[in-house]
């Protein structure tokens, strides 16, 4: 082999080294559609009757991270103003506060909220998110009364009585700027 054809080669199998840790280290998650499971009873106790609206799986550098689904009356298009669900599944460990730090990372990323309402909200998730394990469901329910309530495994973990900490915390998934807009697309069972 010349010279010139082993540093072609070995330029080559650079290049496709390359492509490949780009695609692998990729920002946007690959989320897909997959099938719900039905929502625990206790969940939506006192609520109108939900039906599944979407879902998909979320994926990030190649690694299963959780199936989210949303649930909205009747299973009609998303309104902000209508209870509705948002049930995780985690396919992963995840501890509960890193979940809540997570959380408000992503608030930041919408630009809602401020520095004050981040540690007080905080603090709520930190209140009332467990750490969790594969196949464990973490439920959020936005109620008709404008509040949050979490469950976990169909138990109930606490309720956060802040509409605007609401519309910050459903916004991580549901808002036009998430960081994960083909998930959300996914979830409002829409083709973008």
């Amino acid at each position: 082999m010349t010279n010139h054809m082993r540093n072609s080669f070995i330029a080559t199998i650079v290049a496709m080294l390359v492509a490949s840790c780009v695609m692998l280290m990729s920002r946007d998650a690959i989320a897909q559609q997959v099938n719900a499971p039905a929502l625990h009873e206790t969940s939506t106790s006192g609520m109108p009757t939900l039906k599944l609206r979407g879902g998909g799986l979320l994926r990030m550098f190649g690694f299963q991270i959780y199936n989210s689904y949303l649930w909205t009356p009747d299973g009609g298009t998303f309104d902000w103003k209508k209870p509705y669900a948002l049930d995780i599944q985690y396919l992963r460990n995840f501890d509960g506060k890193k979940l809540a730090e997570r959380s408000i990372d992503e608030m930041r990323g919408l630009g809602i909220g401020g520095d004050a309402a981040y540690a007080k909200w905080l603090a709520e998730m930190i209140r009332v998110f467990p750490d969790v394990k594969p196949n464990d469901r973490l439920t959020g329910v936005f109620t008709p009364q404008r509040t949050a309530k979490f469950f976990h495994n169909g138990k109930l973990t606490g309720e956060v009585n802040d509409p605007d900490f609401a519309d910050a915390f459903f916004g991580i998934w549901l808002h036009e700027k998430t960081s994960q807009p083909k998930l959300r697309a996914l979830m409002l069972g829409s083709t973008q």
